[in-house]
């Protein structure tokens, strides 16, 4: 259309001058020009930006909820580490002032402080970021990035972290906190009572979670040592707004003998009256310290069982004797001699000695539960009947296991559920387990099969990534052999590269209910 009417403009205006024309010449036709993108919202920003860098054991010490739906990763970097995630940021904070007025206290959320270099440096930091502004100076007076930091990790494992002068830098560094949520400290050396009672009064009213450890097991197996700590309980009960507590490696310093068999809930006399969830090990000194402790508010409890098995089976009884009409939620994890990731499926880790589940499904132990996680490899329980149990996940389930002819601790194990067992049971999960990922071009028949069986019961049978695979019926409304259309019965699974004949349906889960989307 532009052509034809510079035509007529040329037939009509035979000798206008092409000089007098200033208009640029658009190629490929006219075409308006493009309206520039509109800015989004520094909120939108913000969420971008956290879950860029976003690492669960950054943001909390509370262990992943063994039920969350688990994805094969397709990323070509991997899984988000924090060395990933701490470049992440220290790129996002570069780019300009307004990104990094955003991203800026997301870079100081977590801090982790590993030698007295870097806490000098950490230290420098946040010195130098104290400003004062002058329309709140009355109020809260002069501030400093530190007033961002919500996790604090200390790690004493390089040389001069035994100094008085790393301490003071370490304390100096709460100082310039005063809004943390997280403490999680690993000593390897006796810390003086000064600073214990300094770090409990700065943080006791106000930490949310608190992981502490004065000597770590591995420590104590190469030194053939007995256990000397600087940490007493009282210590412990300075921190009143705890909601997770990770007691690991926590040893205390006084002697403490096991509970008398009757002692029931009457014995413990130190009180956190906000713990919800528990970290335990199944070391003795770990359990002792859990029973001398009340908390009223406790409903979940992860135990997490070392190699080699030093299981104090009479002090893990008595902790449900204490707390174990209030549990809800158990999760019972694969042994691992490193307890700060998430432990695999390791020969050496599943050959070891397993607890008993016996511990935790006898009649009136843990009579309110209504989720347990254990490891296929644990015994298999006895015939008691828990009303109350709504959901049971397996670690560690392989392929080979499943096959319901072949001998499997996965099989025994589901073949030992049924309604009589656990009447209320509606959910049966594979933490984990990924049917996609197996390798095994039978497994998906496999899982169908269990899914069938349980489906009798009423009962939801379902993957690590929480598939509920099953057939899918011919279709016999198309011109096409009904028998040969009958043969083709493929498990579902939620993928939009597979035919439209496949179903997929994925299950969220709740602490309190089951939603199907």
């Amino acid at each position: 259309m532009q052509n034809i009417i510079e035509r007529v403009q040329g037939f009509l205006i035979p000798f206008r001058c092409q000089f007098t024309d200033l208009r640029p010449i658009q190629q490929g036709g006219s075409v308006e020009a493009s309206q520039p993108i509109r800015e989004l919202p520094p909120e939108i920003w913000l969420e971008i930006f956290e879950f860029a860098t976003y690492v669960h054991r950054s943001a909390t010490i509370k262990p992943l909820n063994p039920f969350t739906v688990k994805r094969a990763s397709t990323n070509a970097m991997g899984v988000n580490t924090p060395v990933f995630a701490l470049q992440t940021k220290l790129a996002i904070v570069a780019v300009c002032k307004s990104w990094r007025r955003l991203a800026l206290p997301i870079l100081y959320q977590h801090i982790v402080i590993r030698s007295p270099n870097r806490a000098e440096r950490i230290l420098k930091a946040l010195q130098a970021s104290r400003t004062t502004d002058p329309s709140q100076a009355q109020v809260i007076g002069p501030t400093n990035c530190g007033q961002w930091t919500r996790h604090i990790e200390v790690f004493t494992h390089s040389r001069g972290c035994a100094s008085l002068t790393y301490l003071q830098t370490l304390f100096a560094i709460f100082r310039c906190c005063p809004n943390l949520q997280i403490l999680s400290g690993t000593w390897i050396h006796l810390l003086p009572p000064e600073f214990l009672d300094a770090v409990s009064r700065m943080y006791g009213p106000s930490v949310e979670g608190l992981y502490w450890s004065e000597t770590s097991d591995r420590i104590v197996r190469r030194q053939g040592s007995p256990l000397t700590t600087s940490t007493t309980l009282a210590f412990l009960s300075a921190f009143r707004s705890v909601r997770v507590l990770d007691l690991r490696h926590f040893v205390a310093k006084e002697t403490l003998d096991p509970l008398p068999p009757d002692s029931g809930s009457g014995a413990p006399s130190i009180v956190l009256p906000l713990v919800e969830h528990l970290i335990v090990s199944t070391n003795t000194w770990s359990l002792s310290t859990t029973n001398r402790l009340s908390l009223p508010r406790l409903h979940s409890l992860t135990v997490k069982p070392s190699t080699p098995d030093k299981t104090d089976h009479y002090q893990l009884v008595q902790l449900l004797q204490v707390h174990g009409r209030s549990l809800v939620f158990v999760d019972i994890s694969l042994p691992s001699l490193d307890d700060e990731v998430e432990s695999d499926s390791t020969v050496a880790r599943r050959t070891v000695a397993q607890i008993n589940l016996d511990i935790f499904l006898q009649p009136d132990r843990c009579p309110n539960l209504a989720s347990i996680v254990f490891p296929a490899t644990s015994p298999i329980p006895s015939d008691h009947i828990h009303p109350s149990l709504r959901r049971i996940g397996v670690r560690g389930v392989r392929a080979e296991t499943l096959y319901p002819d072949r001998p499997g601790d996965a099989r025994d194990h589901l073949n030992a559920i049924n309604p009589d067992r656990y009447p209320n049971l509606e959910l049966i999960q594979a933490i984990g387990f990924l049917v996609e990922a197996a390798g095994d071009s039978l497994v998906k028949d496999i899982v169908i099969w269990w899914a069938e069986k349980f489906e009798k019961y009423g009962i939801d049978f379902l993957d690590g990534e929480g598939v509920l695979w099953a057939y899918t019926e011919p279709d016999v409304s198309q011109d096409q052999d009904v028998e040969t259309t009958s043969c083709l019965k493929t498990p579902v699974f939620p993928s939009t590269s597979i035919s439209p004949s496949l179903i997929g349906i994925v299950f969220e889960h709740l602490d309190d209910k089951i939603m199907l989307p």
